[in-house]
């Protein structure tokens, strides 16, 4: 999921100015795994927007040892 998060870091309190809404902290645009929730490039699979790590468990892996 895509989410716009404001990651300020307070420059005011170490004795700079704010730059309000042309800081490039305000308005952070970051992607998370809609099943674990970690940030990662992410993949859109079955109206998802999933991690590698869960993106491979939806399939099964092909065993040669049937052959």
């Amino acid at each position: 999921m895509k989410k716009v998060e404001d990651e300020c870091v307070g420059c005011t309190s170490m004795g700079l100015p704010c730059l309000g809404s042309s800081c490039p902290n305000r308005n952070v645009t970051r992607y998370y795994c809609d099943r674990c929730g970690c940030e990662d490039i992410l993949y859109y699979y079955d109206n998802e927007e999933l991690c590698k790590e869960c993106l491979l468990k939806n399939f099964e892996v092909v065993d040669d040892s049937d052959l």
